[in-house]
């Protein structure tokens, strides 16, 4: 597996279903869905993934 960092540029919302929606190990087991991007948001106002 390859990673490759990025700096985000862009904050956008999308809908999980989160009650089911990962599994013990954390991993999503069903689709995200995106919702709609924030450009009265930027990154540096939203708190990272998983916090």
């Amino acid at each position: 597996m390859t990673v490759t960092l990025v700096q985000p540029d862009l904050v956008v919302e999308v809908d999980v279903d989160v009650d089911v929606a990962r599994d013990s190990t954390g991993r999503w087991r069903h689709p995200t869905r995106w919702h709609r991007t924030r450009p009265d948001l930027s990154p540096d106002e939203v708190a990272p993934f998983g916090i």
